[in-house]
C-alpha cells in the first residue's frame, strides 16, 4: 500500500516516522509529488492510503459539513476518484484491547459520482461516523476547522 504524507517539520521525527510507515512493506508517498506516483500504484490495482481529515485552504479546498461545522477540506481524493474511476474505501486503524493490538476497520466503499461536493461530503460522513464509532481513538492536535467560510466568525482564538 502507499501511503501519502507531508514530511515532518522536525528531520529526526520525520525519519523515525518514516521507518515505522514503511516497517509493514508500505510505501511513502511525499504529499508534494503525489499525482504521478498515486496513479501508477492505482494503475497496478494497488492501494493507496490519503488522510482525509485535514485542514486546508479556501483556494485548494471547498467547504463541506463534519460534526455540523463547515470545514474546508482538499476536493483531491474526490477528483482522484472521479478520474480514475476507483472506489474511495473508508479505512481506520483502531486499537483493540482484547487484541492488544491495532486492527484495521473498513466501511462500505464510496463509489465515485463525479460531483466533487457531494463526494468530498460523503468521505467526511463516513469519517464522522468512524469518530463516532470510536470516539476515544480520534486524536486531532491541528485546527480542523481553522479556515473559515468567508464572512465566518473564527472557531479558535
Amino acid at each position: 500500500m502507499g501511503v501519502v504524507v507531508r514530511p515532518l517539520d522536525n528531520p529526526l521525527l520525520d525519519r523515525l516516522a518514516m521507518r515505522y510507515r514503511t516497517l509493514s512493506g508500505n510505501s511513502v508517498i511525499s504529499r508534494r509529488e503525489s499525482a504521478r506516483p498515486i496513479m501508477q500504484m492505482l494503475r497496478a490495482n494497488a492501494a493507496v492510503g490519503i488522510l482525509a481529515d485535514q485542514n486546508t485552504t479556501e483556494d485548494r479546498g471547498i467547504f463541506v459539513e463534519f460534526f455540523g461545522i463547515p470545514a474546508c477540506v482538499d476536493a483531491g481524493l474526490a477528483k482522484l476518484a472521479a478520474h480514475t474511476g476507483a472506489a474511495i474505501i473508508p479505512g481506520f486503524a483502531v486499537w483493540s484491547e482484547a487484541e492488544r493490538r491495532y486492527i484495521l476497520r473498513f466501511y462500505p466503499a464510496i463509489q465515485p459520482s463525479g460531483d466533487q461536493l457531494r463526494d468530498t461530503q460523503a468521505v467526511q460522513a463516513a469519517l464522522e461516523k468512524a469518530i463516532r464509532d470510536y470516539p476515544g481513538q480520534w486524536l486531532w492536535i491541528h485546527r480542523r476547522w481553522k479556515t473559515r467560510p468567508a464572512g465566518a466568525a473564527p472557531i479558535y482564538e
